[in-house]
C-alpha cells in the first residue's frame, strides 16, 4: 500500500499551540555509538588505544576464587575520564557518567548497565591499588608508545616543578623538629670529598707535609630542623619562597620531552623541598626507566648547583641550567683568578698559585673547596691591602666542590643551543602546568598524604599525554 503524507496549510492565524500529553512507555533498541560524534575526544582515544594491557599489571592484586570482582581496566579508564574532563570527585564522576552517554559508549557500558559506584572506585583506589606500582606503570607504557611512535626522542628534556596546593589548615598547625637526613646524591659528594680528602693527606704525606687549614670537627648526633606542619596532612611541606603562594603544598617535579610535549616524568615532594634536591636521582631513574637517550636538559636557576652540574656530567649530558647571579665574592673570582684544572689550582692577578687546601663543609648541605696562597707570596705582593683584609696574611678562595663543572655551564649560557633550550623550556613546562591546573585536576589536591598526591599528579600528567598522543596521531 502506498504512504500518502498530508500536508495541511493554513494560511492565516499562528500556530497551534502544541502540548506533550503523557506519553505510553515503549522498548527501544539503542546503538550508543551513533550518538557519539565521529571527531569525538573519546572517540579518537578508544580508536588509538588499547587499555587492555592494564590486565598484566594488575593480575597479582586480585584472588584467583571469590565473588567477580569490578573489571579493573572499567575502574581505570573512568578515572581517566574524570582527569580527561576535569572532574575531581569521584562521586560527581559517577553521576557524570551515568548522564553522559558519551562517556557509556567509551566505558563500555549500555543503558542497562549501573556504572560503577564512587565507593567502588574509592575503596580500590585507596586499598587494592594504593602500594602497587599500578599508576607509574600505565603512565610509562604510555610513555613508552610515544616513544615507539616517533613522538618522544628523548635527546633533550626540559625540566621544572610546579607548585600544588594541599589540602590542608592553615589553622591547624604545629612546629615540630625532624632530622635533616642527606639525600643519596648529597652522600655521594660527601663520599667525593672525603676520597680527595684522602688523596690529599697522601700527598702531604709523602712529601713529609703537616696538613693546612682548620682540623676537621666530627659533630655527634642527629642534625634537627624545625618546621611547620599541618595536622590535617603531615606530608604537605610549608612553602614560603619569593613569587610563590604562602602556605602548605606539595611540589611536582615534571620533565618534558619537547618534541611533542610528553611528559617523561613526574614526581612529588613536599613544597618545602628545594627544586634541585631530587634532580639527579630523577634524571637516573628516567634513563633507567624508560632507556631514553637524554643528551641535553634544560632547567631554571633553581637547579644551579654545582653538584646538579657535576652528576650531569657523570651521566654524560650537557646541561643548560640559567645561571644565578654571581656573588661579589664569586664575581671576583671569576674575573680576577684563573684555574688550572691540570694542577687543581688558581693563579691569582699578581701571577702566584693558589693551592687547594682542605674541604669546607657547610650547614646548607653545601661542600666548599678552599685554595690558599703563601704568606711569603702575598707579604710582598703590592696588591695586598685591596686584595684581603688587614687581619688575613694570606689569600683564600673559597669555591664550591665542582665547581669548574658550574664555570661550564655557565659559559654554555651565552650559546644558541642554551637559548633554544630554555625557550622549549619556557613553552612546554610553563604551557604543560597551565593545562594541567586548568584541565585536569591538578590545581589543588583532593586526597591527602605523599602516596594520593603521587597517585594524583600521574593520572593528570598520562591524561594530558594521550591527549597529546591522540592529537599528534590522528
Amino acid at each position: 500500500m502506498q504512504k500518502i503524507t498530508v500536508w495541511t496549510l493554513y494560511l492565516g492565524g499562528g500556530t497551534m499551540l502544541g502540548k506533550d500529553e503523557e506519553k505510553q512507555s515503549q522498548f527501544m533498541f539503542v546503538n550508543l555509538d551513533e550518538y557519539v560524534p565521529q571527531d569525538h575526544l573519546l572517540r579518537t582515544i578508544k580508536r588509538t588505544i588499547d587499555f587492555s594491557f592494564i590486565y598484566d599489571k594488575v593480575k597479582d592484586l586480585y584472588s584467583p576464587v571469590g565473588r567477580r570482582s569490578v573489571d579493573p581496566v572499567l575502574l581505570v579508564k573512568m578515572l581517566l575520564v574524570g582527569y580527561w574532563y576535569g572532574i575531581p570527585s569521584e562521586r560527581k564522576l559517577e553521576q557524570e557518567v551515568k548522564l553522559n552517554l558519551a562517556y557509556r559508549w567509551f566505558l563500555g557500558l549500555d543503558l542497562a548497565e549501573s556504572v560503577p559506584d564512587h565507593s567502588t572506585i574509592s575503596q580500590n583506589r585507596r586499598r587494592r591499588f594504593k602500594n602497587s606500582p599500578l599508576f607509574q606503570e600505565i603512565f610509562d607504557t604510555i610513555v613508552s608508545r610515544c616513544v615507539a611512535e616517533g613522538l618522544v626522542t628523548g635527546e633533550v628534556i626540559v625540566t621544572d616543578s610546579t607548585h600544588i596546593k594541599a589540602s590542608a589548615s592553615r589553622q591547624r598547625v604545629e612546629k615540630i623538629w625532624v632530622e635533616k637526613t642527606p639525600t643519596e646524591y648529597m652522600q655521594t659528594l660527601e663520599q667525593e670529598a672525603q676520597r680527595l680528602e684522602a688523596e690529599l693527606q697522601s700527598r702531604r704525606d709523602a712529601a713529609g707535609k703537616k696538613k693546612c687549614g682548620k682540623k676537621r670537627q666530627t659533630k655527634e648526633g642527629k642534625v634537627m630542623n624545625e618546621v611547620l606542619m599541618s595536622k590535617t596532612d603531615p606530608d604537605a611541606g610549608y612553602m614560603n619562597r619569593p613569587g610563590k603562594p604562602v602556605g602548605f603544598h606539595y611540589l611536582g617535579h615534571t620533565s618534558i620531552d619537547p618534541k611533542r610535549g610528553i611528559i617523561t616524568d613526574i614526581h612529588v615532594t613536599a613544597g618545602n623541598v628545594n627544586d634541585h634536591t631530587p634532580f639527579v636521582e630523577r634524571v637516573k631513574a628516567l634513563k633507567s626507566r624508560l632507556g631514553l637517550p637524554i643528551k641535553a636538559i634544560g632547567a631554571d636557576k633553581g637547579y644551579d648547583r654545582s653538584e646538579v652540574h657535576y652528576g650531569l656530567e657523570q651521566e654524560q649530558i650537557t646541561g643548560y641550567v640559567t645561571p644565578s647571579e654571581l656573588s661579589e665574592a664569586e664575581a671576583v673570582i671569576e674575573a680576577d683568578f684563573l684555574y688550572d684544572k691540570e694542577t687543581d689550582t688558581f693563579t691569582c692577578p699578581g701571577g702566584k698559585q693558589l693551592k687547594w687546601t682542605h674541604i669546607r663543609r657547610l650547614k646548607q648541605a653545601h661542600i666548599d673547596k678552599v685554595y690558599a696562597a703563601k704568606t711569603t707570596d702575598c707579604k710582598v705582593c703590592p696588591n695586598r691591602k685591596s686584595c684581603f683584609g688587614p687581619k688575613q696574611k694570606f689569600r683564600i678562595l673559597k669555591v664550591a666542590l665542582f665547581h669548574e663543572s658550574e664555570k661550564r655551564n655557565r659559559d654554555r649560557a651565552s650559546t644558541e643551543d642554551y637559548a633554544r633550550i630554555q625557550r622549549l623550556r619556557r613553552i612546554w613546562c610553563e604551557g604543560s602546568f597551565g593545562v594541567l591546573k586548568a584541565q585536569h585536576n591538578m590545581a589543588m589536591t583532593y586526597k591527602r598524604g605523599l602516596v594520593n598526591i603521587q597517585e594524583q599528579c600521574l593520572l593528570s600528567a598520562s591524561a594530558l599525554n594521550i591527549k597529546r598522543m591522540v592529537k599528534a596521531l590522528a
